[in-house]
């Protein structure tokens, strides 16, 4: 039932929330990029979830270091 804007919410990971509050203490700015592997309302998890972490790890880099991968 969480709804941010018109945008209802199912999952939120818990470790950002502390990476956030530490970089902001600091003063520091913070990014996650994340995954979605499972839906667990659905109970559908990817089976080929690994080939999905690196493709979206070398699209990271490819984006923030200008590269065309």
């Amino acid at each position: 039932s969480f709804r941010y804007q018109d945008k209802k919410i199912t999952n939120y990971e818990m470790e950002c929330s502390a990476l956030y509050g530490l970089s902001n203490l600091l003063g520091h700015n913070a990014l996650t990029i994340c995954t979605i592997i499972a839906n667990r309302l659905r109970k559908e998890y990817s089976k080929g979830y690994k080939d999905r972490v690196k493709e979206m790890i070398a699209m990271t880099l490819d984006t923030i270091t200008g590269s065309n991968g």
